[in-house]
């Protein structure tokens, strides 16, 4: 009391330093909330790339199949579809003195041999079940023309996802330009 009269007769408390437990908590619930939606957000970011990335390499795989396909059917001179193993239909056909390109269906896809023994593979991505190579004619007798095509029947679930919902089908004619077929390889001097 003698220090409080001394300062003027107000009795003074100490002032206090720190937090008390209350704010401490509530500061940590904060904190907690702020890391589960920086959390929530970053692994959405994350999956949405993904999903993105999937979807364009899918579509690159697709144009870069339908680009190799019409360019390899319209230069063949002939065609021909060997169904004898179900499983595994091919598509062999043969040029002008150009080596022989033979499509057949693997797993998780389409695969383009060029040549026998193959000199060059490529491996198409699709997720198809089924494959159908198919040969027709189309157009009046004086210009008829032989079609290939290529149907992929994609898996059933029970939820398919959009760009698998619907079976692929590519149409192309064959020796588009109309080159005569020879039977050997053009002499070149």
């Amino acid at each position: 009391m003698a220090a409080a009269s001394r300062l003027g007769g107000v009795a003074m408390t100490p002032r206090r330093t720190g937090f008390s437990l209350i704010e401490t908590l509530v500061a940590m619930a904060m904190s907690a909330v702020m890391v589960t939606v920086a959390i929530t957000t970053i692994t959405l970011m994350m999956r949405s790339e993904r999903t993105g990335t999937d979807a364009l390499i899918a579509a690159q795989s697709g144009h870069r199949f339908e680009r190799r396909f019409r360019d390899d059917v319209h230069a063949a001179a002939a065609a021909v579809v060997d169904t004898s193993d179900s499983s595994r239909p091919l598509l062999r056909l043969d040029g002008n003195g150009q080596p022989g390109i033979t499509w057949s269906r693997v797993k998780g896809g389409l695969r383009r041999t060029v040549g026998n023994p193959p000199s060059h593979v490529d491996t198409f991505r699709l997720s198809a079940t089924e494959v159908v190579f198919t040969l027709s004619s189309a157009g009046p007798p004086s210009r008829r023309r032989q079609l290939v095509t290529i149907t992929a029947i994609p898996e059933t679930d029970s939820e398919p996802l959009a760009r698998d919902a619907w079976p692929t089908r590519l149409t192309t004619v064959l020796n588009r330009d109309g080159r005569p077929v020879s039977s050997k390889p053009e002499d070149t001097p």
